[in-house]
């Protein structure tokens, strides 16, 4: 391969254009050769959305025969995704690594509602009554139409917060949960649906009043952003990975100059911030755009498509409040702050795990909550009691430390998936189990040293202490995720398409530091586009909108 001499203070040589020129150039050539392929819808999403799709639709409670062949199913969700995984990519850094990351939860998602719940039994959904204009509560419709239950498990395969269902997982606002075994057509209590949890999310009252948070949102990540995307870069770290001093590709000499004789101590934890500052400013800028189209557009403010799914309430804040982290330390950050996306799939992956471990049944145990939200129901043949009560000290740090493996294990398959040949597939993966692990000491510790810390710290003293045990870990375990991010390159993604910071640095007259394309005011390239994928080779079935 080249070396490239590269000084990253030559606006010539700029370091972030010439590393997506080489990214997309590795790609095009792989591309070439047929050694990978580009993201194509439909056919990148028959694993995790098709398949169980199709299974979820046809009726299996009443046989037996088809609910076994459940285990048919997950295998061919496994090697779909696994093939996904290993044979696609993109040109763009944010799709290259979102392949990996579709592979992985897409997996964990669908072999949950196949393998690990068994929706068709417990899961329920809010409805309109078509005669009264009331809500209740539907489970599987057995007896309707097939797009009926093709609308009610595409429902479930694509509400990974189960919002509206009586999974909900339990930071988010919901109605009291159907009573178990009460049937379908259930009166749903709106009233008694909590605005704000006491994890602190919540949900607008009135439609102006939810346009004008979200707009807010928008704007705000948006300036975030695009701050980050100007002056971020131009640290090769942020470009390239801690390698950047031996890269194979490229030589750089220095830091930039804002950064030389600065400890190395302070440049990490700069580093560690800018991290978790862009990851969350670009989960609030997207979750924000998804929920205003959802809404002002196909829902309620709009065309009003969705149905229930249209309706304000079902539109939660993203994030929870941040008293939950000093409530809480660790726990509340993971556990209730942080969103809570992937929290389902995760967690029952764990609980299936240690139910098979201990009991030796795989048919996962009946879930259906009570009025109160309590785990209830009795057994499929020969479901035990003590599986529906609630989880043992055992049970709880399996599940824990499997389900922050799993989010390890995503995050790693999106590096395993972009371009870059320098990700370490191991790092992400100790990151996030780093985090199950200070989740369980630190709730350990304080549970077995209550008496003394409540005693001798006031409840302001915790909370610093809280923040401290938060911030510190944290700093300490970061690199294994922000490490690999910037290995993979997905700094170097553009979410904004204009950029007012790099207009108002030209028009200042400082135009010339930003170098190369990283000074274009305009972000966007012909590689943010859609546009149609041939199947090479006559196979029409991988032909489709190329992302």
């Amino acid at each position: 391969m080249t070396t490239t001499t590269l000084n990253p203070n030559d606006p010539l040589y700029h370091l972030p254009t010439a590393q997506i020129f080489h990214l997309r150039t590795l790609f095009y050539t792989q591309l070439s050769l047929g050694k990978i392929k580009p993201l194509v819808l439909p056919s990148a999403f028959f694993g995790t959305l098709f398949l169980p799709l199709l299974y979820l639709s046809i009726p299996h409670k009443s046989r037996p025969w088809l609910y076994s062949l459940r285990w048919v199913v997950a295998f061919l969700i496994v090697y779909i995704d696994y093939t996904l995984l290993f044979t696609t990519s993109g040109s763009n850094v944010a799709i290259g690594y979102a392949v990996g990351l579709i592979a992985c939860h897409g997996t964990v998602w669908g072999l949950t509602l196949v393998l690990f719940t068994r929706p068709q039994w417990d899961a329920a959904r809010v409805v309109r009554d078509g005669e009264t204009g009331g809500y209740t509560w539907e489970f599987y419709p057995e007896e309707g139409s097939w797009w009926k239950r093709v609308g009610w498990a595409g429902d479930l395969l694509l509400n990974f917060r189960g919002v509206g269902w009586n999974y909900a997982v339990s930071t988010i606002p919901s109605p009291p949960f159907p009573a178990a075994g009460g049937g379908q057509g259930q009166t749903v209590e709106m009233g008694r649906m909590e605005k704000v949890t006491r994890q602190g999310y919540w949900v607008c009252e009135r439609g102006r009043e939810f346009v004008r948070d979200r707009l807010w949102q928008v704007g705000w990540s948006w300036v975030v952003i695009d701050v980050w995307t100007t002056f971020g870069r131009a640290d090769p770290y942020i470009v390239l990975g801690p390698e950047y001093v031996h890269s194979s590709h490229w030589k750089i000499y220095s830091l930039p100059p804002a950064l030389e004789g600065v400890p190395m101590g302070v440049v990490s934890l700069g580093r560690s911030i800018l991290g978790i500052t862009g990851v969350a400013a670009g989960l609030f800028y997207f979750h924000s755009i998804y929920q205003l189209v959802n809404y002002c557009v196909l829902g309620k403010g709009g065309l009003d498509l969705l149905g229930v799914q249209g309706e304000l309430w079902q539109y939660p804040s993203l994030f929870g409040g941040f008293h939950m982290v000093k409530e809480k330390g660790l726990a509340g950050f993971w556990g209730a702050w942080w969103h809570q996306s992937f929290r389902r799939g995760f967690a029952a992956a764990g609980e299936w795990v240690f139910d098979v471990v201990a009991t030796g049944e795989t048919v996962p145990a009946l879930r259906v909550r009570n009025t109160n939200g309590e785990l209830n129901g009795k057994g499929y043949d020969n479901d035990k009691e003590r599986r529906a009560k609630k989880p043992t000290r055992a049970k709880t740090v399996v599940t824990v430390l499997i389900a922050f493996f799993l989010s390890g294990l995503m995050h790693a398959c999106g590096g395993l998936t972009s371009m870059s040949p320098t990700t370490r597939f191991w790092t992400p993966i100790m990151f996030f189990a780093t985090q199950g692990v200070g989740v369980l000491v630190q709730g350990f510790v304080c549970q077995y040293f209550r008496g003394f810390i409540e005693r001798n710290f006031s409840t302001r003293w915790r909370r610093v202490g809280n923040l401290v045990v938060v911030a510190v870990w944290l700093q300490l375990t970061g690199w294994g995720l922000v490490d690999d991010m910037s290995r993979a390159g997905i700094w170097l993604f553009e979410p904004v398409p204009f950029s007012p910071v790099r207009w108002l640095v030209k028009i200042l007259g400082y135009g010339d530091m930003l170098g190369g394309n990283n000074g274009n005011v305009w972000r966007l390239d012909e590689e943010y586009g859609l546009r149609w994928w041939w199947g090479p080779e006559g196979r029409w079935w991988e032909s489709g909108l190329r992302i």
